[in-house]
């Protein structure tokens, strides 16, 4: 899969990505908001390792892409259909992003979550996508609602983030069938 956006081209991810992937899955600043990492080289190669492996898998349910811009990776964004604690119903999809800090701000999360939300429905038949999100990131809260989905829940103790229970907040948005 590769979306082109106007800044970005979001792709599927090889090993040749690992210092690039390292560097933002590496920085404890990227990773203040997710329940993973600051990474290893040996996470962040397992990551990518999981990465190819799922482009391999049939049927399909998790898409896991590069953010790129000028060939160099700036983030990762994901649509997982099949091992999220929120999908409800066939047809849910997670969204998920994380960029490198010197990319925050510059629209670069929204351009990605916007053109992966527009793929979920026309190219993979999702009629509905979740997010979650800090209550604090009030960065991704913006980023979300810029990309039509709406708050419609607050999830006390949702995530364990640095070994702390942290609430989540939920959005949503229903998306046009083809």
């Amino acid at each position: 899969m590769e979306i082109c956006t106007k800044r970005l081209v979001l792709r599927e991810y090889c090993t040749g990505d690992l210092e690039q992937v390292h560097a933002f899955a590496a920085d404890p600043v990227v990773c203040s908001f997710v329940e993973w990492g600051p990474n290893n080289r040996a996470q962040s190669a397992a990551f990518l390792d999981g990465c190819t492996a799922e482009q391999f898998v049939e049927p399909r349910d998790t898409w896991t892409l590069a953010i790129t811009m000028g060939g160099v990776v700036i983030g990762s964004i994901a649509l997982m259909g099949g091992e999220s604690e929120l999908l409800q119903a066939p047809g849910d999809v997670e969204i998920g992003y994380v960029l490198r800090v010197e990319s925050w701000g510059r629209g670069f999360a929204m351009e990605s979550a916007s053109a992966l939300v527009q793929s979920a429905s026309s190219a993979l038949g999702f009629t509905r996508v979740l997010a979650t999100c800090r209550p604090e990131n009030a960065g991704s809260v913006r980023v979300l609602e810029k990309s039509d989905l709406q708050q419609v829940d607050y999830l006390h103790g949702h995530k364990r983030i640095d070994g702390q229970a942290r609430d989540s907040l939920l959005f949503a948005t229903s998306v046009p069938v083809g």
